[in-house]
């Protein structure tokens, strides 16, 4: 039978003498102390550049706004900064130009135009911040004034992009498929265009052309791309290509730039299986070419710049660079399978020039020259 006087035998030993909760982080002498331990260590909120780089934007004055995140421990929480192209080889907290802290997650930054920043924030809602202004500060013009923040979707916002024809308007996505189309050409940042129900399967990409922004495409893990039409009342799309055989998965896209000969016509999807597949948007629901740039890697974002298109990939991560020819074909010219744990996001700094960014090793640069 159990002893009666339970206490007596379970009690604590008169040797266990732990000093106090605010000295206990680091002791070994009671290392079974473990919630002790933790509730005594000091939680270190100063401003630093995570180890977590998640986005980067780049403005035509070569203006650079990144965001990393602490994505460790129970508390999650993200820091914006902006720095000028000198200060990129070196970036630290005091030579920024502007930073900011947020309580949650910073996942997307994008510059829209060279003064305005919407930023993509973990709890769902989007920021548009003025970054530069003469007039609030002649002598320290870089600093942060809130245009606007909604709460843009039910779940975090995974893609943002703005349309370099009118930097006055962007459209954000989710996974959930919810679609919304932002303008801030007035004094707040106003959804004009909203959908629910874009995809039925997980929203996986979205692209924006450079010439006009009456259109946007997106793509979905069940292998449908649609293109839609801004300029109407009600949201309003047209499928592109559905795979019937459940054999592709998209998982990006990229809208080529228009050439003489082929307008801005052609628009690039990445698939789980390391393909880009090419569409033509005057032959929908047939590929115009499909080209394999990884046997063992997701391809995770495209980035074009004139007749360079970037391919990079996860899983292992990888960057490769292929080069269109006046015939339409694709050559390789540039391969990296060596750069970060995880690639979160790239930006062309130059016509020879990608940067990209990750986890691991944060940031990696890639010349064509």
């Amino acid at each position: 039978m159990f002893p009666q006087k339970s206490s007596e035998v379970y009690r604590k030993p008169d040797s266990h003498q732990p000093p106090p909760n605010v000295e206990l982080a680091g002791n070994l002498e009671y290392p079974n102390l473990n919630a002790a331990d933790l509730s005594a260590r000091l939680e270190n909120l100063s401003l630093r550049l995570f180890g977590s780089w998640d986005s980067i934007s780049m403005n035509e004055q070569n203006h650079f706004a990144i965001a990393t995140n602490r994505r460790e421990g129970g508390e999650w929480w993200g820091v914006f900064f902006g720095y000028s192209k000198e200060n990129l080889k070196h970036m630290t907290v005091e030579n920024a130009d502007y930073k900011l802290q947020s309580s949650h997650t910073v996942n997307i930054v994008r510059y829209a135009g060279n003064n305005v920043l919407l930023v993509a924030l973990g709890d769902t809602k989007l920021q548009a911040w003025s970054t530069y202004s003469k007039v609030r500060d002649p002598k320290s013009p870089y600093c942060l004034f809130m245009v606007g923040e909604p709460a843009a979707h039910p779940t975090p916002i995974s893609h943002l992009s703005v349309f370099k024809s009118e930097p006055q308007k962007a459209v954000s996505a989710s996974p959930d498929g919810t679609l919304n189309m932002w303008n801030f050409s007035g004094a707040d940042l106003v959804s004009s265009y909203r959908t629910n129900y874009a995809h039925t399967d997980k929203l996986t990409g979205m692209a924006t052309p450079v010439s006009n922004a009456n259109q946007f495409v997106t793509c979905d893990r069940g292998g449908c791309a649609r293109i839609w039409d801004a300029r109407a009342a009600a949201p309003s799309s047209m499928t592109l290509y559905n795979d019937a055989s459940h054999m592709i998965s998209f998982t990006c896209a990229a809208w080529a730039k228009p050439t003489e000969l082929q307008g801005d016509n052609y628009i690039y999807f990445g698939d789980f299986d390391g393909n880009v597949h090419t569409i033509d948007i005057r032959v929908p629901k047939k590929f115009a070419e499909t080209l394999q740039y990884f046997d063992d890697s997701i391809i995770s974002q495209l980035s074009i710049n004139g007749c360079h298109l970037a391919v990079m990939g996860n899983q292992p991560a990888g960057v490769k660079i292929a080069k269109k020819h006046d015939n339409g074909k694709h050559e390789i010219i540039y391969t990296n399978t060596d750069t970060h744990d995880r690639l979160t996001d790239a930006v062309w700094t130059d016509a020879q020039t990608l940067l990209t960014i990750g986890y691991g090793r944060k940031m990696a640069k890639h010349s064509i020259a």
